[in-house]
């Protein structure tokens, strides 16, 4: 810590020599008064900023956004433990304190629009709830196959936002009927059960039945089945939605670079606040990281627009490079210049996009292997 403080006033001042500023005794002091409120602040504000001038891509005219959690281990303080709960361990393994950590992504412009930290035992369909008040109107928000449930469609056929969700083949018995058809697309109408009833209630949501649509993917090994109130078959015909649902990874690839890049799980502070400070200000961070990403991706396109492949920028070089730049550009000093100078220097690290690559999950090994050595952290 002490080592990165110094670092941070070597960099403000211009000096030739680093030197001792500010201990990290008083940095702990100082940052007990500091919400981590600010960072989620900061975070809306270059949120905003960011869609209201910069070009973006989109799908069919929709900013495309997938919602999806993931648990963060943390650091085992009373505090904390309080805070956040803990997550039953191996038999031989003691219980793990734990923090349901969720995001709200725009998967083609790489942008965070909401995080949450919760509970190591909050519900993913809450804090999913608790995303769409950040939504836009023209979003479509993808969720994986741990969301569906009537109460949260109502929810998002209420606010008129459009959705696609992945459904789980062997649970539900409408979607087992709609394997066995051998159908290619259906439209349904769901009515609520008592229990999803209870769950309208409680969120104050209507019960009336829904009409939805559902459509079969047919993947290399297996077939999905996605339900969405996009019904309109020749504005959105099925054969669209294998491609949609697969820009879905977005979130997951997210993931990966707070976890291994960013080493998110790795906190300067031991208590619930700290934890929190740490948590959203990496997300600042990364946003940052994302935002200039994009606009040195336009250089990129001039500079190798007659090569073979399309090249991008590499994110993970952008991370590291934005180190140092992050705390000018929060002061705004030269700020014009800072920019156009960063953007220049992240064009010139690219990495070539080549179709079809597949890299398989060793699904037998995700929950032994504790390192990842062909990731390394960012500096």
């Amino acid at each position: 810590m002490q080592r990165e403080l110094d670092n941070v006033f070597h960099v403000l001042s211009g000096d030739a020599w680093t030197r001792q500023v500010v201990t990290k005794s008083a940095l702990v002091q100082a940052r007990k008064k500091f919400s981590a409120s600010a960072f989620v602040e900061l975070n809306r504000l270059a949120v905003t900023q960011f869609y209201t001038h910069a070009p973006i891509a989109r799908w069919h005219g929709f900013r495309v956004c997938a919602v999806d959690g993931t648990k963060l281990r943390l650091p085992n303080t009373p505090d904390i433990v309080e805070t956040f709960g803990t997550h039953n361990g191996r038999l031989s393994q003691k219980d793990c304190p734990m923090a349901l950590a969720s995001v709200y992504y725009d998967v083609l412009n790489r942008i965070v629009i909401d995080a949450r930290l919760d509970a190591a035992h909050a519900s993913e369909r809450d804090c999913a709830l608790e995303h769409l008040k950040m939504a836009d109107a023209k979003d479509l928000v993808l969720y994986d196959r741990g969301y569906p449930a009537f109460w949260l469609y109502s929810a998002l056929m209420q606010r008129a936002q459009p959705f696609c969700m992945r459904m789980k083949t062997k649970l539900d018995l409408t979607t087992r009927q709609f394997l066995k058809s051998r159908k290619r697309e259906i439209l349904i109408e769901i009515a609520p059960t008592a229990k999803a009833i209870e769950q309208c209630a409680q969120h104050e949501l209507p019960v009336a039945p829904l009409t939805l649509r559902m459509i079969r993917v047919k993947l290399k090994k297996e077939t999905e089945v996605l339900i969405t109130n996009l019904v309109d078959t020749e504005k959105f015909p099925a054969t669209l939605f294998k491609d949609l649902y697969h820009l879905r990874w977005g979130v997951e690839e997210n993931f990966k670079r707070q976890k291994q890049w960013l080493e998110i799980e790795s906190f300067s502070g031991k208590s619930a606040l700290s934890v929190r400070q740490d948590f959203h200000a990496k997300i600042v961070s990364l946003n940052l990281a994302a935002m200039m990403a994009l606009a040195s991706g336009q250089v990129v396109e001039r500079q190798t627009g007659g090569r073979m492949h399309r090249y991008q920028i590499n994110f993970a070089q952008s991370l590291s490079k934005m180190k140092n730049t992050v705390v000018q550009l929060i002061l705004g000093v030269n700020l014009r210049e800072q920019i156009a100078h960063l953007i220049e220097y992240l064009a010139d690290t690219v990495e070539a996009v080549i179709p079809g690559r597949s890299f398989p999950r060793h699904v037998s090994n995700l929950h032994h292997n504790i390192s990842h050595l062909c990731y390394k952290r960012c500096s």
